[in-house]
């Protein structure tokens, strides 16, 4: 495919202050030294930038050490509004990372992080886009305003105080796994007194049996009096969500959405045949495992995964605009239940929908007059919500979206789907009303979709994520 221009290396100021029109879209720069004289490589999103001794890298080192292609860096946004920066080693000899051996691996790099191909450049990350401040509880619960670097050793892994994300019951830590030579994420999930270990093991012992280049694999997991700490495998690339919308018009050609749903579907299919479901599908919580176009993709978040999951459960859970028709009428009417491996197959057509036409089909902005064309009429949840405005609009903005999809109808316009009536099939088995009409993750792998470019399809799968 083809790509951008790559932006090059430039001399240092020598009064160290930067362009100003550059500093609006350069969010990290790369300080070295050669033969005594300071060089910055100056990296913006999605224009990454590669480091070799061929004449076509960006940045050129001639060492005979240094591989043709040694590594490639990257800036994507991130779903909270930040940028990863990232680095991929494609080299022989591999990279040091803050004194660490990496090889043949994705790593994230935070500012102040020192880059260095073995026995030639050193290259100091300086990141210009700052993330925002996240309290890191299981190091110190009231950090400075500019913290240090911290770690904690647990078992093999070297923790940091680098929180990749946070959210009501656990925080996200970069991690290195020393014997592996690589970076891994570690979830860290406050124990309270209450809790058993065993209830709050239940992600973990779903995880620890599943391994598919698919899904985000746990390394290891552990404990103290504490915490709970799981030491996942790390992607680089961002989420689907922030991939999607990086897109014009929030949309993927029709070549790279089969190439995503493809995966995806393998990886349900992994899941559910081993009745496994996970009820929280979402482009969020679809993970690139590296940057760059048509990535792999791995399942992620599995802290609402149920096993058993051909038994009906009360215990809905989900995103409502990601819920199904029974999900929905489950958690409005506590005497109704659902299956979550159909619940699934919905969800991913909904995604399949966003990735092709670059839209939700149930949850956009009011039409006038909508809500009197359903009869459904979700319950009031507004004692679930405090009295600011922002929480009013969000409540009538749930009950709309379920309304449309209790309703059930999935509107596909012709400017987008007549191109691609094949796409448009199979999305719509994927969006049945009835779950034991709807398309499972089995059948949608085997529609004519997927199956008029299977082989196309399985030797991209192949040559870049892996067999099963």
């Amino acid at each position: 495919m083809p790509q951008e221009p790559e932006p090059a290396a430039v001399n240092s100021p020598q009064n160290g202050q930067h362009d100003t029109t550059q500093s609006v879209t350069i969010c990290a720069k790369f300080v070295t030294n050669r033969t005594g004289r300071s060089e910055e490589l100056l990296l913006s999103v999605n224009k990454p930038l590669s480091i070799g001794r061929s004449p076509a890298c960006t940045y050129v080192v001639p060492d005979p050490v240094v591989s043709g292609l040694h590594c490639k860096l990257y800036a994507i946004r991130s779903s909270n509004g930040g940028v990863i920066i990232s680095c991929h080693d494609h080299s022989t000899n591999g990279l040091v990372l803050n004194g660490h051996r990496i090889r043949k691996t994705s790593v994230l790099l935070m500012d102040g992080d020192i880059l260095e191909i073995p026995s030639s450049q050193k290259f100091e990350c300086n990141v210009l886009h700052k993330e925002p401040e996240h309290k890191v509880n299981i190091f110190d619960p009231t950090p400075p305003r500019f913290p240090p670097l911290k770690t904690k050793t647990i078992d093999r892994f070297l923790v940091m105080s680098h929180c990749l994300g946070s959210g009501s019951f656990a925080q996200v830590h970069l991690a290195m796994d020393t014997s592996a030579f690589k970076q891994v994420a570690c979830k860290c999930i406050k124990r309270k007194s209450s809790d058993k270990i065993e209830k709050i093991r239940k992600e973990v012992d779903i995880l620890l049996n599943l391994t598919h280049p698919n899904i985000n694999n746990v390394c290891a997991a552990t404990n103290d009096d504490q915490f709970l700490y799981i030491f996942l495998e790390l992607c680089t690339g961002g989420d689907l969500f922030s991939y999607i919308v990086s897109h014009k018009d929030s949309q993927l050609c029709q070549a790279e959405a089969k190439y995503l749903m493809y995966q995806l579907l393998k990886g349900l299919k992994y899941l559910h045949d081993r009745v496994i479901s996970h009820r929280d599908l979402k482009p969020e919580n679809i993970l690139l495992h590296t940057p760059g176009p048509y990535p792999r993709i791995q399942i992620a978040d599995f802290g609402l995964a149920r096993p058993k999951a051909y038994q009906e459960t009360f215990n809905v859970c989900g995103t409502v605009s990601y819920l199904p028709p029974e999900g929905i009428l489950a958690l409005d009417h506590k005497h109704l239940s659902y299956v979550g491996m159909p619940s699934d197959c919905w969800s991913s057509g909904i995604i399949m929908y966003i990735m092709l036409a670059g839209c939700h089909p149930f949850d956009y902005g009011r039409v006038d007059g909508e809500s009197q064309m359903y009869s459904y009429e979700p319950e009031s949840e507004d004692e679930d919500y405090d009295d600011s405005q922002y929480s009013q609009v969000s409540i009538q903005t749930d009950q709309l979206v379920k309304r449309r999809i209790v309703h059930g109808e999935v509107e596909f316009p012709g400017y987008v789907w007549d191109q691609m009536p094949r796409a448009k099939e199979l999305c719509s088995d994927l969006l049945i009303y009835d779950p034991m009409d709807r398309a499972t993750a089995q059948t949608a792998l085997k529609h004519v979709w997927f199956t008029a470019e299977l082989l196309d399809l399985e030797l991209a799968y192949r040559s870049r994520v892996g067999t099963e």
